[in-house]
């Protein structure tokens, strides 16, 4: 099945990354990402996206790499990045949503077990 761009998810997803990108004024890294996701950021909450885009073509994706936003966590620069991404690319595939099932279950069943 081919992946289509939810307006409403997309930009909802844009809002939040800008939002949480604007908690860390005083971070030359955030606000760098912040710059060079502008203007993909207006074209989501104009709704000017209409097709899904690889990764590949998201500003700042090499520098969760290395760690650079592992600090800016509450509110999450990274969790706000990836869900942005998740609806440039065209939300959640089928195959994602089962290994996320697949994955929350096994965690489900750790904690069960380290409670005992």
């Amino acid at each position: 099945m081919t992946q289509t761009i939810n307006p409403v998810k997309l930009k909802a997803a844009a809002e939040h990354l800008e939002w949480v990108l604007q908690q860390y004024p005083e971070s030359e890294e955030v606000q760098g990402l912040l710059l060079s996701l502008a203007p993909l950021i207006e074209d989501a909450k104009a709704g000017r996206v209409l097709e899904p885009t690889s990764r590949k073509t998201v500003p700042g994706a090499y520098n969760f790499g290395d760690g650079i936003y592992t600090p800016y966590k509450n509110p999450s620069v990274g969790a706000a990045y990836a869900a942005f991404v998740v609806e440039m690319e065209g939300g959640l595939t089928e195959q994602d949503k089962q290994r996320l099932a697949r994955m929350e279950a096994l965690r489900a069943a750790n904690e069960a077990g380290t409670k005992s």
